[in-house]
């Protein structure tokens, strides 16, 4: 009997396919994280600028990305809290709370950026700081007295000039509550202009009054968690020329003592020990705009007297495929030092610090710390599953089904060679610019479609650094042993280059003469000896060509912000023409945009895929969606309506279309005009959702390879696959 079921297990209809969905297979982090918290039940959650919110729920061993589809439907996180049982997180759209396992979240707050929320010494009494909008000043707080079901606004007199990026309850009385401001990630302003002080409300913050030592710049303000004395604070500040300098108070900041001052006095984030009042912590994260002249580094500060005498430890990072440099490594949260370290004064050995690119753990108290993002795997790496991150192009071998190229922004370009469980970097440190081969940005990648080991990729530091004269150009790369090396190529191509993508190999073309297009400062480029010499074959009107498909029935065709142009004869020059577009597809395109430089405002074609007489466009903008001409491009009609329409893929044996939206690209919410995924049969009609997997449905390239096996790019997870 239990061999019969298994039989009709696996030839039931629709019950093989029940388990598939997209899983994610990334390197590990690589985006801006934020407010780290160790809940009650010992779960981890950290926030991010797209993907989000990440939760584990086995100490930093695998974390789960919670979004629309558990009910939280913004992605850009501004602060996380915990109470028993509950997650309340802070978004610049309002204010969420659900379980702390990740699920049942509604929105209990619905306007305003949440600057931070605490929850008091009666769990449940929460506050929180919100500023009107994400730029703005002007904060107010919100109370609730039933867990975050309800809030009201507690009518408080905070200055107006303040950015609150923290806020501290009193350890026994829920109406003590602390408002602390200093720099945030908004509004970007000199930072003569910022205000680094902390306010306290004794009536469950109704009125406020500063109370911070007012001795210079106020870094971090926390209570000491004595038992014999509640009322104990200390308080890091920078004096005059970022002298550092450490206060204490015995009556909740009513009054201050200097305690330890001195170049080598401690200045950074308090850590109190709820099992050891005598134990404090701080940890001093390298901050210019705070430390002073001369020094430089991230600290552990530790003292077992009460902060009459300190330890200092330098602070490492062990692990991770970054290494940790100073640049993006050792910082701080995007959203100030107040979002940057989380841990539960109950269990002080557990301290989760978060900051540009990634989240690191410590299990000493903050003395060694581990990358939690990522596994090596072989001299690999895989992610734990906490990814936010840009994916922009993945390409899989034709001829190696194991072999995977991905490119990412702020990432660059990896490579897997286990059909994307694990990755190796390609960032050459001589074509990556500022990221000095610890990351990059990568638009494009070609796989050879009959040598495994000839690829093309463009490789980059920053893409807006190429001005007169040009810091940071973009590269065209070719390599013959899968990216270990690369060869750099010029011939042909203008210099600099500040645009490159589109990379595509005509794999009817002869091996080891291949002919490889790209759309290079925004005109197609054709190279006919595999890659080493170019010439320009299409000069596009506006600069603006940044998608090149070859077809084995439509010719070769190319994307531009304001047409679709196509070759019959190979793409060589003086063989190219506009395809003629109904106005209805083509009304509104911002000829002369880039998709991605200009993401705001850009209305254009994205994607095309063709099969036989069928071509397929995905057009981005208002009232537009997928279009599909069935006579070689002739007549057109739009066949599925989306305002967000990025990416379309067929499968080459089936006929099966994926149509895929996004909202969000590097930056940007979630809307509810984001589909993602929708298949169809024919990509005609019977269109049907494949989400699975995605914590909100963003879809901004997707390719079905060779062997028929599904990619998708979704910002904030990375790069994906159906499985």
């Amino acid at each position: 009997m239990a061999v019969l079921l298994a039989a009709l297990f696996l030839l039931a209809p629709g019950l093989g396919q029940a388990q598939l969905s997209w899983k994610p297979g990334n390197p590990g982090g690589g985006g801006a994280f934020n407010s780290p918290v160790v809940t009650s039940e010992g779960y981890w959650a950290v926030g991010s600028d797209l993907g989000g919110v990440s939760l584990s729920m086995d100490a930093g061993a695998t974390w789960t990305a919670v979004g629309a589809a558990q009910g939280l439907t913004v992605t850009h996180i501004a602060s996380l809290a915990a109470r028993p049982g509950k997650l309340l997180v802070g978004t610049d759209g309002g204010l969420f709370v659900g379980n702390s396992n990740g699920t049942g979240f509604s929105r209990r707050y619905n306007t305003g950026y949440i600057a931070a929320i605490a929850v008091s010494a009666d769990p449940d009494i929460v506050y929180a700081a919100v500023h009107p909008q994400w730029d703005s000043l002007q904060p107010y707080i919100i109370r609730s007295n039933d867990a975050g079901q309800t809030w009201s606004a507690t009518g408080s007199n905070l200055p107006a000039d303040l950015r609150i990026t923290g806020l501290r309850t009193h350890p026994v009385d829920p109406d003590g509550v602390w408002a602390i401001s200093g720099r945030g990630r908004f509004p970007d302003r000199p930072e003569s202009q910022v205000v680094y002080q902390a306010d306290f409300s004794t009536d469950g913050g109704q009125t406020f009054a500063r109370m911070d030592p007012q001795q210079g710049k106020l870094v971090d303000i926390a209570y000491g968690l004595d038992p014999q004395n509640l009322n104990l604070m200390y308080a890091t500040v920078a004096a005059a020329g970022n002298a550092p300098r450490v206060y204490r108070s015995l009556d909740t900041g009513f009054s201050w003592t200097l305690r330890t001052s001195g170049t080598q006095a401690p200045l950074g984030i308090i850590l109190a020990d709820a099992t050891n009042s005598s134990h404090v912590r701080i940890v001093g994260l390298d901050d210019q705009a705070l430390r002073p002249a001369g020094t430089y580094g991230s600290f552990l500060w530790e003292s077992s007297n009460a902060g009459t005498s300190w330890t200092r430890y330098t602070l490492s990072v062990g692990g991770g495929w970054s290494q940790a440099d100073e640049v993006w490594g050792m910082g701080f949260s995007y959203q100030g030092l107040g979002q940057t370290i989380g841990n539960d004064p109950a269990v002080p050995n557990t301290v989760l610090w978060t900051n540009n690119q990634f989240l690191y753990a410590s299990g000493n108290g903050g003395k060694i710390w581990s990358d939690s993002v990522s596994t090596a795997v072989g001299g690999k790496w895989r992610s734990r599953g906490i990814d936010n991150v840009v994916p922009i192009v993945v390409e899989q071998s034709a001829v190696d089904a194991n072999l995977v190229y991905a490119g990412y922004m702020d990432l660059g370009l990896w490579r897997s060679d286990d059909g994307g469980l694990s990755w190796t970097s390609l960032n050459a440190a001589a074509y990556t610019g500022g990221w000095a081969g610890k990351g990059g940005n990568t638009l494009s990648v070609a796989a050879d479609p009959g040598r495994a080991n000839v690829v093309w990729a463009q490789l980059g530091g920053n893409m807006e650094n190429c001005g007169t004269p040009c810091a940071e150009p973009l590269y065209l790369v070719k390599s013959t042993d899968k990216g270990a090396t690369w060869q750099n190529i010029t011939q042909g191509l203008p210099s600099p280059i500040r645009r490159l993508e589109g990379l595509t190999v005509a794999p009817d073309s002869t091996v080891n003469f291949r002919w490889v297009y790209a759309a290079v400062n925004g005109d197609v480029y054709l190279s006919e000896d595999d890659g080493i010499s170019w010439q320009m074959v299409l000069d596009c009107p506006n600069n603006d060509c940044f998608r090149i498909t070859y077809t084995d029935t439509n010719g070769v065709l190319a994307l531009s912000a304001g047409a679709v142009y196509r070759s019959w004869q190979g793409g060589s020059a003086g063989t190219w023409s506009p395809l003629t577009l109904p106005a209805a597809m083509t009304s509104g395109w911002t000829q002369g945009q880039h998709w991605l430089h200009d993401v705001w405002t850009y209305s254009g074609p994205m994607d095309l895929a063709s099969r036989g007489g069928n071509i397929w466009v995905a057009v981005k903008g208002t009232s537009k969606g997928l279009y599909r001409s069935a006579d070689y491009g002739q007549s057109w009609t739009r066949v599925r309506a989306d305002d967000q329409g990025r990416t379309v893929t067929v499968h080459a044996s089936t006929g099966r279309v994926y149509f895929g939206s996004s909202s969000a690209v590097h930056a940007g919410g979630y809307a509810t005009t984001s589909q993602g995924v929708v298949t169809s049969a024919d990509g005609v009609s019977g269109w049907t959702a494949q989400n699975q997997g995605l914590a909100f449905p963003f879809a901004l390239y997707a390719r079905v390879a060779a062997n028929g096996a599904l990619w998708l790019l979704s910002p904030g997870q990375g790069v994906m696959k159906w499985r």
